[in-house]
């Protein structure tokens, strides 16, 4: 371990309390309160490893040093060892002569959780959520059992004879194959060798990815009935009864073109003029459809039983539901940045016949079409443990922010990355929050422009687009009023002879604060303007100075 550094520290005193960093007073001893030293170390283990520092006074944040444990201090990590069974480096650090203890945390063991659970503690299995602890739950159990699960599809399956694999499928895996590698002496390879090369079989047997990809209907029925993909359409996403249903129990290979080629039937054309040339944006996009299929088969948990690949479709989306949660690390608030792959020989394989990128970019391509189409943003929102459930929009909300987009990269010279494209689709939602990162550069360019200072900024896109688009009324009200312009509006309303209070001048203002309002009409009391009748705030009301 090496010694903390001043540079260090300081970072993690400027940091947020969260799942990796927690600050304690413990100025002479550590207090249980709403947990003991056992339940916070097992806690921060359990996510992702982190810090807990001990002789800080949490609000205001100020070092205050401890003397807990003084002189012992290095016996602390072979007592959390005895306890929890993991190696804790505890360093003595001293910040401006105040001894502080930095308590160094490692992530849990992998698919093994940390057990706090002792008759002085709180909890058995312990987590962070937020600022606070409490017990691991069923999803986060799941996710770190599943840490050390072996990847399920490189099994072989026993008793599968290389005649229960379909040779019509094994011929279409080949020419993808050859296609994506370049390499045309593929073609000329027989079946067991072409396999051999892919290694979806070996001298031990055949993989369960062969079965998945190329095993025949009664084969994959006895082997992994629930290897199923299901798709329903309804005319209208709120009927009960769907208008349409078809089941797919066959090698992938053969029936993925004719999946997509059953969706596509379906597909509705929307035609928008753009000057004098007319474009066209689909309800579903093929390659967006193509990887929400693909990342389903690729990622399922084919362990579990019961379960198939259900796909339901209307006029208004496109949804799919893939058994077995996000594969750890992957999180429902982490899933467009981290990578995992549950099945990797299934996902490599995939990767060989062209159908899915390895580097899982296919969840990133779906977003940024449907942003770039103005369908709006994907969701996940439904997706659990049991599940990951993607719902793709189908119809065109926006189609000035296509435009817009567009017009930014050519003027401009830019390429808008996905992540920015992202962001700028939260700008156009009226989200509050926006990336440091991009901030700067959007200003630069013009693209968005701020209201408010300090904390209370926001962001909005530029006067320019909604003046392209014809809308600038609806700039003027996202921008709101200038302070002036509010008081100006005020003096107005009491000029009309109306009763005038700041719970009325709420009612006009909702989106000024009551001391805001307060404050404008003191500034006119002392411009003379307006002056104040009444012995109290409540049945007194503000006239406009004659």
């Amino acid at each position: 371990m090496k010694a903390t550094t001043k540079e260090q520290f300081e970072k993690w005193l400027r940091g947020v309390e969260d799942v990796d960093l927690e600050f304690k007073e413990a100025k002479n001893n550590f207090s249980k309160g709403r947990g003991s030293l056992n339940d916070y170390c097992a806690a921060i283990a359990n996510g992702n490893g982190g810090k807990l520092i001990l002789g800080i006074q949490e609000k205001p944040r100020i070092v205050q040093g401890t003397d807990w444990r003084k002189g012992t201090h290095t016996k602390l990590s072979h007592e959390l060892w005895e306890s929890l069974r993991i190696h804790i480096d505890v360093e003595e650090y001293f910040y401006e002569e105040r001894r502080v203890l930095i308590l160094h945390i490692p992530k849990h063991p992998v698919g093994i959780r940390v057990k706090s659970g002792g008759k002085a503690d709180k909890y058995m299995y312990p987590i962070r959520r937020g600022e606070s602890l409490g017990e691991m739950d069923d999803q986060k159990i799941r996710e770190i059992l599943n840490e050390g699960q072996a990847d399920f599809t490189a099994g072989n399956v026993k008793g599968l004879l290389f005649d229960d694999l379909d040779k019509n499928a094994i011929n279409v895996f080949r020419h993808k194959l050859a296609k994506k590698s370049g390499r045309k002496e593929y073609l000329n390879f027989d079946d067991r060798k072409i396999l051999c090369n892919a290694g979806l079989i070996d001298s031990n047997g055949i993989s369960f990815v062969a079965l998945i990809l190329l095993g025949k209907e009664d084969v994959l029925r006895k082997y992994l009935s629930d290897a199923e993909i299901i798709f329903e359409w309804r005319n209208n996403p709120q009927q009960t009864n769907y208008d349409f249903r078809k089941n797919w129990r066959a090698p992938f290979v053969s029936i993925d073109d004719e999946i997509w080629e059953t969706i596509n039937v379906r597909n509705l054309r929307m035609p928008f003029q753009e000057g004098f040339f007319q474009r066209e944006i689909w309800a579903f996009d093929e390659k967006s459809i193509r990887e929400a299929l693909h990342n389903a088969v690729m990622h399922r948990d084919y362990s579990l039983k019961g379960r198939s690949i259900f796909i339901k479709a209307s006029p208004q989306s496109f949804y799919i539901e893939s058994p077995g949660g996000f594969f750890p690390p992957v999180t429902l608030d982490n899933y467009l940045q981290e990578k995992s792959w549950r099945n990797r020989l299934l996902a490599e394989a995939l990767e060989k016949i062209g159908l899915v990128e390895r580097s899982s970019q296919g969840l990133d391509d779906i977003f940024e079409q449907t942003i770039r189409d103005g369908k709006g943003v994907p969701d996940l929102f439904k997706t659990n443990s049991d599940a990951v459930r993607l719902c793709i929009p189908a119809q065109v909300r926006d189609k000035d922010f296509i435009l817009y987009l567009e017009r930014i990269s050519n003027e401009r010279q830019v390429h808008l990355s996905f992540e920015e494209i992202c962001e700028l689709e939260k700008i156009r939602e009226g989200q509050k929050s926006i990336d440091a990162e991009f901030k700067e550069k959007f200003l630069r360019l013009g693209i968005v422009e701020s209201i408010g200072k300090g904390r209370g900024t926001k962001y909005i896109l530029s006067q320019k687009y909604y003046e392209t688009i014809g809308k600038s009324s609806r700039h003027t009200r996202l921008k709101g009023l200038t302070r002036n312009q509010i008081k100006e509006l005020i003096l107005n309303h009491i000029k009309d002879g109306k009763e005038c209070t700041v719970r009325n001048l709420m009612m006009g203002f909702p989106e000024c604060k009551a001391k805001d309002l307060t404050n404008m009409l003191q500034e006119l009391k002392r411009e003379r303007k307006v002056h104040f009748e009444g012995k109290s705030n409540q049945k007194g009301f503000w006239k406009m100075i004659r």
